[in-house]
C-alpha cells in the first residue's frame, strides 16, 4: 500500500507544471522566432531571389511540360492532315511529279487489294452456298426421318393396343385361377359341412335333408362355375399366345423402322461433320483474305502521309486541296507559337 501511494505521488503533471512556466510563454517564444525569420527573409535580397527563382523555375517547368504536350498533339494533328491530304489527292487522281513514286506504289497496293476483295467475295459466296446446300440436305434428312416415323406410327399404336389387351388377358387368367381355387376350397368346405350335418344325430331328419340339399346345390353351383372357368382358361391362354406372337412381329417391324431412322441420323451426323470441316477451311481462307486486306490498308497509310507531306511542301494548286492546306497552315502557326513559347521558357 505504501509503495502504491509512493508511485502515485511521483506521477508527472502537465507540461510546464513541474517548472511552473505558463503555456503562453511557449507560444510567445514561438511567435518571436517566426518574426525573426520573417525579418531575416525580408532583409536578405539574395535569399528572396533564390526562393523566387526556385518557385518560378518550378512553374516554368510545369508550363513547359504542358506546352510540349500541346506541341506533340499539334504535330500528330499535322500528320493526320498530311494523311488526309494524300488520300484526297489519291481519290482526286492528282498527277504531280512530287508524288509519282507514292502513287505508283499505291496503285500496286490498290490493285492487290482489289484482287483480295474479289477473293473475299468469292469465299463469302462459297460459304453462303455451302450453307444453303447443307440446309437443303438437312431438310431432306428430316423428311426421310419423318416418313419413317409416320410409317412406324401404326405399329406403335398396335403395340400399345396389344399391350393393353395382354394385360387384360393376364388379369383374366389370374382372376379365373383365383376363382377356381376359391370354388374348390368352398366345395371342400361344403362337403365337410354335409358330413357334419349327416353325422349330427341332434338334427331332425327332415331338417337334415333340407340342409344337405341346400349345401349340395351350393356345391353344384360352385362346381359349375369352376368348370366354366376351367373351360375358359385354354381360350385365354390361346389368345395370350396369339397376342405375344403378334407383339413379336410388331416389335420386329418397329425395329426395322428404328434401324432405318438410326441410319438416317448417322448419315446426317456424318454430313454435319463434313460440312463443319469444310466451313472451317473456308472460314480460315476468308480470315486470311481479311487479314491481307487489313495489312494492305496498313501499308497504304504511310504512303498517304508521305504523299501529303510532298504535296504540302510543293503546294500543288487544286481547289479540292485548298481547305486542307488552310488547316495545315493553321497547325503550322500553332506549332511555331508553341515552339517560341517553349524556347522562351528555357
Amino acid at each position: 500500500m505504501k509503495i502504491a501511494l509512493a508511485g502515485i505521488s511521483h506521477v508527472p503533471g502537465p507540461p510546464g507544471a513541474a517548472e511552473g512556466l505558463p503555456y503562453w510563454i511557449f507560444w510567445l517564444l514561438l511567435c518571436v522566432i517566426l518574426l525573426l525569420l520573417a525579418v531575416i527573409f525580408l532583409r536578405d535580397k539574395d535569399l528572396r531571389r533564390r526562393m523566387s527563382s526556385f518557385l518560378s523555375g518550378a512553374r516554368r517547368r510545369m508550363l513547359r511540360l504542358r506546352l510540349q504536350a500541346k506541341l506533340r498533339r499539334e504535330k500528330e494533328k499535322k500528320k493526320a492532315l498530311w494523311k488526309e491530304l494524300g488520300k484526297k489527292a489519291w481519290s482526286e487522281d492528282v498527277v504531280a511529279d512530287c508524288v509519282a513514286s507514292q502513287c505508283e506504289r499505291l496503285a500496286a497496293l490498290e490493285e492487290e487489294m482489289r484482287l483480295q476483295q474479289m477473293a473475299w467475295n468469292e469465299i463469302f459466296s462459297k460459304i453462303e452456298a455451302l450453307g444453303r446446300e447443307h440446309e437443303e440436305r438437312s431438310r431432306r434428312f428430316r423428311g426421310l426421318a419423318s416418313e419413317q416415323e409416320e410409317a412406324r406410327r401404326p405399329s406403335e399404336e398396335e403395340r400399345k393396343s396389344l399391350s393393353a389387351r395382354q394385360s387384360e388377358i393376364l388379369d383374366a387368367i389370374g382372376g379365373a385361377a383365383w376363382e377356381i381355387d376359391a370354388a374348390e376350397t368352398q366345395i371342400r368346405a361344403v362337403d365337410k359341412e354335409v358330413r357334419s350335418i349327416d353325422e349330427n344325430p341332434k338334427i331332425p331328419d327332415a331338417e337334415k335333408a333340407a340342409r344337405i340339399l341346400k349345401a349340395r346345390e351350393k356345391a353344384a353351383a360352385l362346381a359349375e362355375r369352376a368348370s366354366v372357368l376351367q373351360n375358359k382358361l385354354p381360350l385365354l391362354h390361346d389368345e395370350r399366345r396369339d397376342i405375344e406372337k403378334r407383339q413379336r412381329e410388331n416389335e420386329a417391324r418397329i425395329e426395322v423402322f428404328n434401324q432405318r431412322i438410326g441410319e438416317i441420323e448417322r448419315e446426317q451426323e456424318e454430313d454435319n461433320k463434313v460440312h463443319e470441316h469444310e466451313i472451317r477451311d473456308w472460314m480460315r481462307k476468308k480470315q486470311r483474305a481479311q487479314d491481307k486486306i487489313v495489312e494492305l490498308q496498313r501499308l497504304m497509310e504511310p504512303l498517304f502521309e508521305s504523299a501529303g507531306l510532298e504535296l504540302d511542301t510543293a503546294r500543288v494548286e487544286l481547289d479540292s486541296l485548298a481547305v486542307i492546306y488552310f488547316q495545315i497552315d493553321a497547325v503550322n502557326q500553332n506549332v511555331r507559337d508553341l515552339e517560341g513559347r517553349i524556347e522562351r521558357l528555357q
